[in-house]
């Protein structure tokens, strides 16, 4: 009697030439507008989002795990490739930081002159890893998807970790363990969809808790 093997649940990936730099016009002009547009309307939200959203969740406005979702998912959504993924990593966290900073200033608020924030220096530095890694979950081989997510995963999970054991006294717990809950989800996630072997979930997790460590150690001896 023959035996019939289950099939797979997982669909194979084809991943074509030129997966992570080919656009067309059309494509690039689509991934430049969701990026532009969205990141100055995220920008001069969150503004406001510091002053209007409710306690329990108001830290969204204030952490850097958030612009670093939001940062993502503009590229996510845009479908840009990895390499234009590199350069719209760039203009959306810029264009979120100055277009937080003139909202602010019309309400009255001095934030100082234009491209001298931090977080300037951070989105040159942080925007291309995002947007590629935003590229990478939507273009490339399987493996690569899901170490796409870790560098997201991982400012979650070390920002979360950080908040609680640092700044829980103000502000609220409830945010914070989200960004944690999500953290795994998102990576989760990704390694349920690709159906990675067992060697393939090791790797992403050492990357996971390596970017982890890493940003950790940005927050406590840079960026404080």
């Amino acid at each position: 009697m023959e035996t019939l093997e289950s099939p797979s649940t997982v669909a194979p990936v084809r991943v074509r030439p030129g997966w992570w730099y080919r656009q067309s016009l059309a494509s690039t002009l689509r991934a430049v507008l969701v990026a532009v547009l969205g990141a100055m309307l995220i920008g001069g939200l969150t503004s406001l989002g510091q002053q209007h959203l409710p306690a329990w969740i108001n830290s969204l406005a204030n952490s850097v795990g958030g612009w670093t979702m939001l940062s993502f998912l503009l590229v996510w959504l845009g479908r840009a490739k990895p390499l234009l993924g590199a350069l719209l990593g760039v203009v959306v966290f810029i264009l979120l930081t100055e277009s937080y900073s003139v909202v602010s200033e019309w309400r009255g608020f001095d934030d100082g002159d234009p491209f001298t924030s931090i977080w300037t220096v951070v989105g040159l530095i942080a925007g291309p890893v995002l947007g590629v890694s935003a590229g990478l979950v939507r273009h490339a081989p399987p493996l690569w998807r899901v170490l796409g997510v870790a560098p997201l995963s991982a400012v979650l999970l070390g920002e979360g970790i950080w908040a609680l054991n640092t700044i829980v006294a103000t502000t609220s717990p409830v945010y914070w363990s989200i960004e944690i809950v999500l953290s795994v989800l998102f990576l989760a996630a990704a390694i349920h969809r690709t159906g990675l072997s067992t060697r393939g979930i090791v790797t992403v997790a050492c990357v996971w808790v390596l970017g982890t460590l890493a940003f950790v150690g940005v927050i406590v001896f840079i960026l404080n």
